[in-house]
């Protein structure tokens, strides 16, 4: 085994120094051609800065909810993109006096050499690298300066126009809830005003002033029955007291006497019976009238009969005793008829009154659905529109006080831990690094070709290999003669010939 591996080693540097040609050429050309390359390289210089940006309040319980993240780690693939803009760097050009200031025209040359010089990148979690490199360290820092300062109003200008959009979002929207709301309250008031009888606190009370006034209306009923029976037992009793029914009674039997008499003595068809008989119809007939007439008597027939009672007194103030106890009876009846009858049309009245007051208020109990369903949706609508100015207040309110903390922290927020410097030396690799490089990467190239001749090279060389080829072995090697006869006839011609 060991055998194997030193014959392989010598077969190695066999081939190594047959090659040394090609293993040595690259090895001494590329140090040399690798220093040339380091020496004509444009030098590149770099600045850098360094900016922690600091969320104190997030750290902070209690002012944890009022905070505004950053969110460094999800913006900063749209903060790269915003650092190489044409609008930034524009901005930051301009600042630097690299455009021209009538026209405001910068030109793609320049734009471009400031995109590929600038690099961001995220450190951990809350530290931003801003770096800059350049083939010149001259205004350096005054441009990374100016860059970092356009980054960080890029970087924070969200946090502030969140803020500030938000606060004045929610004023408009407060103030426009807020008229909504008074709006709302002024049409729920006008409605109580208007249906101030039909809300739902009036209802019990109605409902206990129906049931009194429909037992009122029953006992005002039951009166006013028994005022009808009353008026009706009166003018009865007024048909036998009646003076004017009494002389007419006595007309009566004076006539029918008096047709007694005439019809002894004449003959039915004489001239004076019928008239008696004529006379004495009439009579019966205004009797019949006169008590049909009391029977509806109404309070002008009263005043007639007082007046005809006055007369008749008058005129019977010298008949018998019979006939002046006639007067008192009747004058008491009339008053009795009289007082009935004012008390029948009061209990008319108020039975009326009573009904349409029954009428009214079961009306109204039909109308309190409508009304406490409208009223249900008012209030409804004011508790929502309420609810709603609460929540933006209370957001009105905490929008403030994150915008006051956000100002508050605003010098605090971001600390530059380096600041932008002038580099004073390149940023390129050393000659030395160059040199040696160039030694590694010639002696690799050399390897590689003499590899490479080797393994293209045809030609027999070890004896094994002719061995294994021919079948016999090698039993001495022969040198190239056309190469020593080339020697020797170079020798000869070199050799003097003497004369």
């Amino acid at each position: 085994m060991r055998v194997g591996v030193f014959l392989n080693l010598h077969y190695m540097a066999a081939a190594a120094w047959r090659r040394r040609y090609a293993i040595v050429a690259p090895l001494l050309a590329a140090p040399f051609l690798a220093l040339l390359i380091g020496a004509v390289t444009p030098k590149k210089y770099q600045s850098y800065t360094t900016l922690l940006i600091q969320e104190t309040s997030k750290l902070n319980p209690f002012l944890a909810d009022f905070s505004v993240s950053t969110q460094l780690k999800e913006r900063m693939a749209a903060l790269q993109a915003l650092l190489h803009s044409r609008h930034m760097l524009g901005e930051v050009a301009m600042e630097m006096g690299l455009g021209d200031k009538d026209s405001g025209h910068i030109g793609d040359p320049v734009l471009n050499r400031l995109s590929h010089s600038l690099k961001v990148e995220l450190i951990g979690s809350d530290i931003i690298k801003i770096s800059l490199t350049d083939s010149s360290p001259h205004d350096m820092a005054r441009t990374l300066e100016v860059t970092s300062k356009h980054f960080l109003n890029v970087l924070l200008a969200p946090e502030r126009s969140s803020i500030d959009a938000s606060e004045n979002f929610l004023e408009e929207q407060l103030l426009a809830q807020q008229q909504a709301l008074l709006a709302a309250e002024n049409t729920l008031a006008t409605f109580k005003s208007q249906y101030s009888g039909n809300l739902p606190g009036q209802m019990h009370f109605d409902i206990e002033q129906l049931r009194e006034t429909e037992k009122q209306l029953q006992i005002k009923q039951v009166e006013l029955a028994g005022a009808d029976a009353a008026i009706e037992t009166l003018n009865t009793q007024l048909l036998k007291a009646n003076p004017l029914l009494a002389s007419i009674e006595a007309d009566i039997i004076r006539a029918s006497a008096e047709l007694n008499q005439l019809q002894a003595r004449y003959t039915d068809r004489h001239s004076l019976v019928v008239a008696a008989r004529h006379s004495l119809q009439r009579l019966r007939q205004e009797r019949d009238a006169l008590v049909a007439q009391t029977r509806r008597m109404s309070p002008q027939n009263i005043d007639e009969l007082w007046r005809l009672a006055a007369e008749f007194a008058d005129a019977d103030e010298d008949r018998s005793a019979a006939g002046s106890r006639v007067s008192p009876l009747l004058v008491s009846q009339l008053e009795s008829i009289q007082q009935a009858q004012s008390r029948q049309q009061q209990l008319t009245q108020e039975t009326a009154s009573l009904q349409q007051t029954l009428a009214r208020l079961k009306t109204k109990l039909d109308s309190f659905a409508q009304v406490e369903q409208r009223l249900r949706e008012l209030e409804r609508d004011i508790a929502t529109k309420q609810h709603i100015y609460d929540d933006l207040l209370k957001r009105y309110e905490m929008a403030k006080v994150t915008g006051a903390l956000g100002r508050f922290e605003e010098h605090d927020r971001v600390k530059i831990i380096d600041r932008p410097f002038t580099p004073h030396a390149p940023i390129n690799l050393p000659l030395v690094v160059y040199f040696i490089s160039g030694a590694l990467g010639g002696l690799f190239l050399g390897a590689a070709i003499a590899v490479i001749l080797e393994i293209i090279d045809t030609s027999i060389i070890r004896r094994d290999v002719a061995e294994k080829i021919i079948g016999a072995p090698v039993i001495s090697r022969l040198p190239d003669f056309r190469q020593v006869a080339i020697g020797f006839q170079s020798a000869r011609d070199l050799t003097p010939v003497e004369s």
